[in-house]
């Protein structure tokens, strides 16, 4: 990184980052220390990250359809449990990614190893976070900072989920953007584990060319043919999408929410619900036409090409993510490879661009510590944190159609 103006290096403070977490792991390992495992489970939820006991609930649940599946078992219909030495067996999960999960079994995922798997995820994470943001300012490695120990950040790690393994794929791809079947084929692994990353493919399609066009056709391709191979199992998938309505977002957790408390019936549920979709739909589909209509062909200010593809890496998937169903708060991780983009136009020349940016950058923020500085046991706080996120959804909606028109034009 180079200051053009005076031709000096500039010094990037990347290290603040690494300095956060080891401060942040630091604290917990002292807890875990002094207090055990009850005390880090404490510790995290007084810095508002909703924490279980034990640890890494997630990945000890794939371990354990694993498992099943070398005892010759189907995790997808059959009962599994999470086993935890010394303790009574937990009732495992619905199985709901796909089977190729499961060959993470031959890797030697099981439940005795799942904690180690959990902190490489982790590793992973961080390093991916690492190539994401590149050489900072030290004002940019602040704010990346406060990102990153985030509760909702934090969550994907407490719960050792794989979504980390997600997104450090969906950075590869961004490292491989010159390189488009490869980016093709990284977003393709990811898609056939959790099926949504293949909405990464569009950033491929937007760079131009012969060879992008035909990188996301044939990366395509193969994903309808593995849906279709699955296809009797994509209804079960989808209903795993509803319901979930604390530490989650998504049209429908509203609707989750007032049934949850009385105060919507369960025969009006099935209406409801449907109607928050078509408002959502509506509202995302107006907030892109009005960024879309008001974006300049010819401007000041232009985003890099590397930010605009890290971008539309993510911003496609979760726009449909958030209307398809009720997504956990740790995909809130995927909003990251949008904060580039966003971070650069900050400092816009047009007010509504910036103005906007300042607004979502200040609304993830704010979701993602929502239950640090309130009670989400409370109606309206859950309510308002749910209207928080349809405004940043609107947000993303807004400037993904407005950098989507305005840098292909130049």
């Amino acid at each position: 990184m180079s200051n053009h103006d005076h031709g000096l290096p500039v010094r990037d403070w990347r290290w603040i980052i690494l300095l956060a977490v080891i401060i942040y792991a630091g604290l917990l390992g002292v807890g875990a220390m002094l207090g055990g495992r009850a005390t880090t489970q404490h510790l995290l939820q007084v810095m508002g990250v909703p924490a279980l006991d034990p640890a890494f609930i997630d990945i000890r649940g794939v371990a354990g359809w694993c498992e099943a599946s070398a005892a010759g078992k189907n995790p997808s219909l059959e009962t599994t449990y999470i086993t935890i030495p010394g303790e009574k067996p937990v009732l495992d999960f619905q199985m709901n990614y796909s089977p190729l999960v499961l060959t993470l079994g031959y890797l030697g995922l099981d439940q005795q190893h799942a904690p180690a798997w959990a902190l490489i995820l982790a590793l992973l994470y961080i390093s991916s976070l690492w190539c994401l943001c590149g050489p900072c300012t030290a004002r940019q490695a602040y704010l990346w900072g406060v990102l990153l120990l985030s509760p909702a950040s934090v969550l994907v790690v407490e719960r050792g989920n794989l979504d980390m393994l997600l997104f450090a794929l969906i950075v590869m791809a961004l490292l491989l953007r010159k390189q488009p079947f490869g980016a093709s084929a990284v977003i393709l692994i990811a898609g056939l584990i959790k099926f949504f990353p293949i909405g990464a493919l569009p950033a491929i399609w937007r760079e131009g060319g012969n060879r992008n066009r035909a990188a996301v056709f044939l990366g395509a391709t193969l994903f309808l043919m593995f849906l279709f191979l699955l296809r009797s199992r994509l209804g079960m998938i989808g209903t795993s999408l509803t319901g979930q309505y604390q530490s989650a977002f998504g049209c429908g957790v509203i609707a989750d929410l007032l049934r949850h408390y009385g105060i919507l019936a369960n025969g009006n549920y099935g209406v409801t619900r449907g109607a928050l979709d078509v408002l959502g739909v509506t509202l995302l589909s107006i907030v892109s036409a009005l960024g879309f209509f008001s974006s300049q062909a010819i401007t000041q200010h232009v985003v890099s090409d590397r930010k605009q593809y890290a971008f539309f890496l993510t911003a496609p998937f979760m726009l449909t993510l958030f209307v398809l169903g009720n997504q956990m708060d740790y995909k809130w991780i995927f909003f990251l490879p949008m904060v580039p983009a966003v971070l650069e136009l900050l400092d816009s020349p047009e007010p509504m661009e910036s103005g906007i940016s300042k607004m979502w950058f200040g609304g993830i923020l704010a979701y993602s510590y929502w239950t640090f500085f309130s009670d989400e046991g409370s109606l309206r706080n859950a309510f308002l944190k749910q209207v928080l996120m349809w405004g940043v959804m609107a947000m993303t909606a807004f400037l993904a159609s407005r950098i989507w028109r305005k840098c292909r034009e130049l």
